[in-house]
């Protein structure tokens, strides 16, 4: 550690000199962040750079290619692939290798939490599947056995690592597109397990290292010549400790992980200075995990301290991955969440275009998507929101028009686009006259959106040649059936741009000048809903055209939602007193309506609105409604049971389910612990259940504190930070409002 400090006060020394020497302006961590190097070359891919290699370069190691020349690996990393399989299909590896730029991509196999000590046999087939699927599209692939809860690698649900090692080794012998990371995150986090984690010290490194190196010496044994990560304690924060005492192995690299929200980017700082004393005791530094957000995988993007980083990265020629590829409701998530109310989640799968639309990605995504390349960031206009974009496959409810003059239209899905045949008649191309035009409407539609504020309505137009179209719109709502369009909007052939696929594409926007009616829609705020529209369709001889990504557009769409005020934390809650009583919601709820406070019942409750996905994630919390009751500390003393009332008044709910889950953080147990059982609401059964004067379907939900996951035991002094309730969607229809009441723990 003496030594480590020596070096970094010479670092600072050194770097405030060569300031002192020079007429640049820029502080001391601006000319450290050299930002020219945020701009790169394409990465390197596989199929040129072979198999990689640990090599020195100006005095620090670190990657090369087979011919000894260096290459940064840059690319992304799945989230844990019992949650988020999708992301395992040809559409979306194609994208990444060719439309992002990424010659790696990690795949994040999780062991505990559902992972593969739960079925190995599923698990590995994902990674297999993976693997063919980087191989295929000339990425590098990254094996990783993710050590995370407990964070021990010599933890009893780790004992297969040996074996896993073992038998891809045997199935790709000698790859050169496969890396192996051996454990992820190495912590002090014991998951409530006596030996469960390891120590932030010189002893946490000796345990990982005991446990690496038989794997290690099998993989050698055997002529895997593969590039081999290695992780370290405090979840791969310390490869100042590995570089103390390395591995004797000379093409293992040192795993380094961050998150710009948490972690700054400084020399004095914790997890950058580990890296310089890594890279100074002459030890190679792989980040294979780092994330735009916080720690957490909430707050940010934090997009200027990720410059800083990858300006460093890339300058020490450091390679990297990040977290991760999901649309999870996380600031780290690549793509857009499901937010309900707002937006469907973006599908993992980009079609047959092999691209995803910008508006697909989050903010996250989109930056991260740039500095891959080494190209600008030029973030897109996150005013515009998209209502129909034809990713389920489907027409989404449009159909033609029963006041169509021309009838013998077809509408269907062709590669995630509406296509739309039979226009041959409809081409009256003029502003005024579309009356005769072909005309379709979204009769069908399920949309429900709010478009208050909406200024502008945008479609993507394809055709098969330049040509013109002429589009006229009256968008409706409940109460604003009707009104004529003022002008058809055209798109003439000097619009339209050829695309990969040999489609030319255009974008045709539509005002409320041209459709008064979405500007009436738009500013009424008793309706703002909109719940279809209706397109007139003029073409110059085209009998084929396709429209993708309708959306709307607006600076006032955005508006905070407006909760009832949050009061102070307390338990039992009643919410008596008008507030939420330290009620929120949890970071990756995927639900974010507003929390207000309403008499149910003879009592005030916490309600909310919810409206699952018609298209549903893998991962049932993905879309739920997610409360938390943060730093409560409390303890459950001598009750058993945890208890609330709970309410529906849907809107729409005939099939599916809803299941309630109970879960705590204490510190004791690894920061979580869940109920085994959960209580599980049947749509179809709903009548059956009790009645309130108001029509409301009330339930009394209960679970056993004594029945916990995992083996855990919540003992009657364990300290419970904080209290998690998710309302999980099961294959549901269910839209309207939920109520909470009178929270507590009973006997």
């Amino acid at each position: 550690m003496v030594k480590r400090k020596i070096f970094i006060f010479m670092f600072v020394l050194l770097m405030s000199l060569s300031l002192a020497n020079s007429n640049d302006t820029k502080s001391n961590l601006e000319d450290m962040f050299d930002y020219s190097y945020l701009l790169v070359p394409l990465a390197v891919k596989p199929s040129v750079a072979g198999t990689l290699r640990v090599i020195e370069h100006e005095g620090i190691k670190t990657i090369g290619d087979q011919n000894g020349n260096v290459i940064q690996l840059r690319g992304m990393s799945t989230h844990g692939l019992q949650w988020y399989p999708e992301i395992l299909n040809d559409n979306a590896f194609a994208a990444l290798s060719n439309d992002w730029g990424a010659n790696v991509i990690r795949l994040a196999m999780y062991v505990g939490e559902d992972g593969y000590a739960k079925d190995p046999t599923v698990m590995k087939e994902r990674v297999i599947k993976g693997i063919e699927l980087a191989k295929k599209h000339d990425m590098y692939v990254i094996v990783d056995w993710h050590v995370h809860i407990p964070g021990n690698p010599l933890a009893e649900i780790y004992s297969g690592a040996y074996d896993f090692f073992d038998e891809i080794s045997n199935l790709y012998p000698n790859d050169p597109y496969i890396i192996y990371e051996l454990c992820n995150e190495p912590s002090s986090n014991d998951g409530g397990i006596p030996g469960g984690g390891v120590p932030n010290n010189e002893e946490g490194w000796q345990i990982v290292k005991s446990y690496a190196e038989p794997i290690i010496e099998m993989l050698r044994k055997k002529g895997n010549e593969n590039l081999i990560i290695v992780g370290s304690p405090n979840w791969s924060q310390r490869p100042d400790l590995a570089a103390d005492d390395p591995i004797a192995d000379s093409n293992t690299v040192y795993a380094a992980h961050f998150y710009a929200g948490t972690h700054k980017p400084d020399p004095n700082d914790y997890v950058m200075s580990n890296i310089l004393y890594a890279l100074e005791k002459g030890v190679p530094v792989f980040i294979s995990e780092w994330g735009t957000s916080e720690a957490t995988g909430a707050g940010g993007p934090y997009l200027e301290e990720s410059d800083k980083w990858i300006s460093f990265l890339n300058k020490q020629n450091i390679s990297w991955v990040n977290w991760s590829l999901t649309n999870k409701n996380e600031s780290s998530g690549a793509f857009r969440p499901f937010i309900s109310g707002q937006h469907e989640a973006a599908s993992l799968d980009p079609g047959e275009q092999q691209i995803w639309d910008p508006y697909e990605l989050s903010v996250s995504g989109e930056y991260v998507r740039a500095r891959i390349k080494g190209i600008s960031y030029q973030p897109v206009d996150r005013g515009k929101s998209i209502i129909w974009d034809f990713n389920d496959g489907t027409t989404q409810g449009f159909v033609v028009n029963s006041d169509s003059p021309i009838k013998d239209l077809v509408l269907q899905n062709e590669k995630k686009r509406l296509k739309i045949s039979g226009l041959d008649s409809s081409n009256d191309v003029s502003e005024g006259n579309f009356w005769a035009n072909a005309r379709i409407s979204a009769d069908n539609t399920a949309v429900r959106k709010d478009i208050l504020g909406c200024e502008e309505l945008k479609i993507d137009v394809f055709v098969t040649e330049p040509t013109t179209v002429a589009i006229a719109a009256v968008p409706q709502s409940a109460t604003h059936g009707w009104a004529n369009p003022n002008c058809a909007v055209k798109l003439t052939e000097i619009d339209f741009v050829k695309q990969e696929d040999g489609l030319y594409k255009a974008t045709l926007s539509i005002t409320t000048e041209d459709a008064p009616n979405l500007g009436v829609i738009a500013t009424d705020p008793n309706d703002s809903t909109l719940t279809n529209i209706i397109l007139f369709i003029g073409t110059d001889n085209a009998d084929t055209i396709f429209l993708d990504n309708i959306a709307i557009f607006g600076e006032k769409m955005v508006t905070p939602v407006a909760h009832a005020p949050l009061g102070v934390a307390k338990l039992p809650s009643d919410f008596e007193d008008g507030t939420r009583q330290g009620w929120d919601w949890d970071g990756t709820s995927g639900v974010k309506s507003a929390l207000t406070i309403e008499n149910v019942n003879n009592s005030k409750a916490l309600s909310w609105e919810v409206t699952y996905p018609d298209v549903k994630p893998t991962d049932g919390w993905a879309s739920a409604p997610r409360l938390i009751l943060a730093n409560i500390n409390t303890t459950r003393i001598d009750n058993n049971r945890f208890a609330f009332d709970f309410y529906l008044k849907p809107e729409r709910a005939s099939k599916g389910a809803i299941s309630i889950n109970l879960a705590f953080a204490p510190p004791a147990l690894g920061y979580w612990a869940q109920v085994k059982k959960t209580y599980d609401i049947s749509l179809e059964e709903l009548q059956a259940a009790e009645l309130t004067e108001e029509g409301l379907y009330h339930f009394k939900v209960s679970f056993d504190l004594n029945d916990i996951a995992d083996n855990k035991v919540i003992g009657p002094d364990t300290v419970l930070r904080d209290i998690i309730i998710v309302f999980a969607d099961v294959e549901s229809d269910y839209s309207g409002k939920m109520y909470i009441d009178n929270i507590r723990f009973e006997k």
